[in-house]
């Protein structure tokens, strides 16, 4: 028997059920993603504290950082792994945000080993770089999930990145107040807004009016 047509308000009404499934599972794992920019965050501001008291060795604050986000990314790995032992099946849009996710950390780990190897970082520029990278992971996780703060916080990292570049050492150690100040409004804010409205109303969509 041929397979009976959906019609096309039965069509949206699918995707918008996939969209909200995928948002509900996304609830659970995004939490990682803030906490990560809240790394990030604390780090900038923390180096730029110490820059400005002269403490010495001021820069050793992203080691500290990277140890951070190493027991991070081996939290998010055992999740995933206990997730997949206890058979939970992520919906399509996930896995594949999954992957993209891990390219996000394979290209933000390659290019801060190149940031080091080039001698960029003392001209401020890797910071640039950097707010290049979260820029395109923000606008391809707000574009899947219709969430358009996160799609605005992108647009506002691309110009933090701009005036990185624009300036360049002129802006000495502000450059990390630039690097705090794009993560703060683009990540931070917008991710605290949609994991307190999916936690709040869990089933109205409440990506799309942001």
């Amino acid at each position: 028997m041929p397979e009976p047509k959906l019609t096309e308000t039965e069509s949206l009404q699918l995707i918008e059920q996939m969209i909200g499934r995928a948002r509900q599972e996304e609830k659970a794992s995004g939490w990682g993603w803030i906490l990560w920019g809240w790394l990030l965050f604390i780090a900038s501001v923390s180096h730029y504290v110490m820059i400005r008291m002269g403490t010495k060795g001021a820069s050793r604050v992203w080691e500290f950082f990277g140890y951070a986000a190493i027991l991070l990314i081996l939290w998010s790995l055992v999740s995933w792994y206990f997730s997949r032992r206890k058979g939970k099946v992520k919906t399509y849009t996930n896995e594949l945000v999954d992957k993209l996710g891990l390219a996000f950390f394979i290209s933000l780990m390659v290019t801060s080993y190149g940031n080091n190897v080039t001698d960029l970082n003392p001209t401020g520029a890797n910071f640039g770089y950097l707010l290049l990278l979260y820029a395109f992971w923000m606008y391809i996780h707000g574009a899947v999930y219709r969430f358009n703060l996160l799609r605005y916080g992108a647009f506002i990292n691309w110009i933090g990145a701009m005036a990185i570049f624009y300036f360049g050492q002129r802006l000495g150690a502000e450059v990390l107040l630039v690097h705090a100040l794009c993560v703060a409004l683009g990540y931070l804010i917008p991710g605290h807004i949609a994991q307190n409205r999916l936690s709040n109303k869990p089933d109205r969509g409440g990506y799309e009016r942001l």
